[in-house]
Parts: C-alpha cells; sequence; structure tokens
C-alpha cells in the first residue's frame, strides 16, 4: 500500500521559528537593564550542578513573577505558545517555568545538550515538553543557534520553539564579537 498524499513529518517541522514576537523597545529595555548576573552552571541527570567553561560560558539572571519586566515577557512567550498550537494542535501547555536571561559575551557558548532535567529549572510539575527562546539582538557575531542539527541566526525579536527531548539536542555557538542575549523558558 502506498499514500502518495501521506504527509511525513521531518524533525524540523517541529522547530517553530518566528519573527517580530519581542517588540524591540523590550528588547532594548531588557539589554540595558542593570541586572546582577551570575556565571551559569550547567545541570546533569544526576541533579549536580556545576559551574564548567568547558560546557557553558554564560551569564544568567532569572526574571520571576513580581519582577520587572515579567509580564512583558511572559505576553511574548504565551504568543509563541499560540503560534505553535495553531501549528500543532495536540500541543497543550500547562505550566510555564520563570524566565532566565543568558547573557553570552565574547568567546561564551553552550554546548549541545537536552533540556529534559527533571526539576533543574524550576519545573516543579516534572520534565519539559518544549523549550522556548526569544531573541534580544542580531548585533553580534557568531552565536548561531543549532536545534536537531538546523543552524539559525535568530533575527532580534524573534523566537524558537522546540520539544524538549533527546531528539532536538541544541547549543549556543561561540561569540566572536559582542554580547548575544536570548531569553528561555521550559513548558510543561
Amino acid at each position: 500500500m502506498t499514500c502518495h498524499d501521506c504527509f511525513i513529518p521531518s524533525i524540523t517541522d517541529y522547530i517553530g521559528y518566528y519573527e517580530d514576537v519581542v517588540p524591540h523597545s523590550l528588547c532594548w529595555n531588557i539589554t540595558n537593564y542593570h541586572f546582577n548576573f551570575q556565571p551559569s552552571t550547567y545541570s546533569s541527570h544526576k541533579g549536580k550542578t556545576e559551574i564548567s567553561n568547558e560546557r557553558v560560558r554564560m551569564d544568567e539572571v532569572w526574571i520571576k513573577n513580581g519582577n520587572l519586566y515579567y509580564n512583558d515577557v511572559k505576553a511574548a512567550f504565551e504568543y509563541v505558545i499560540k503560534k505553535y498550537s495553531e501549528a500543532h494542535p495536540l500541543f497543550a501547555v500547562q505550566h510555564i517555568t520563570d524566565f532566565r536571561i543568558n547573557r553570552y559575551v565574547e568567546d561564551g557558548f553552550m554546548s549541545s545538550h537536552v533540556d529534559n532535567i527533571h526539576h533543574s529549572h524550576g519545573q516543579q510539575y516534572g520534565y519539559p515538553q518544549a523549550a522556548i527562546l526569544l531573541f534580544l539582538n542580531d548585533d553580534y557575531k557568531g552565536g548561531e543557534f543549532v536545534v536537531a542539527d538546523k543552524l539559525y541566526r535568530p533575527a532580534k525579536g524573534s523566537s524558537i520553539i522546540f520539544p524538549s527531548n533527546f531528539m532536538f539536542p541544541h547549543e549556543a555557538k561561540k561569540v566572536t564579537k559582542g554580547i548575544r542575549w536570548s531569553i528561555i523558558s521550559w513548558l510543561m
């Protein structure tokens, strides 16, 4: 039996890329605010957290409910969820984690990994089913985002969403000039 009209999706069909998600004024406000950044940590499946220049070189700060910019950032994430749900009707979200701002200065990177670690980033509801990144600038060199072997050079104000499982390893390539800004949240 053959099906000439059957559509078999590829893995990259489950990666959503959307432009003009984050207003440029919000991008500017966040990238010019004086947050108290800390060096990022890297969590393992054993629950260990370590600072490692071999796996990640990035600074981070969390935006939590009640913090400055929380509602505006949440609105951008909700917009992405709505757009992705339109393309994937079986996709549903029960919980959104707090928002982590990632700041990669020159030589900053995040090595290839998957985001299916239980309880590592406020996922008290279980393992994340998807990750969303908002990109706050594009005036840097290097720093490309790779997910499931597909390379992206995200535009300022854009977003990428993808499932959080072993089929979607992802990384931020080394920034060679400037500072790369993004915000991530995980969806349960």
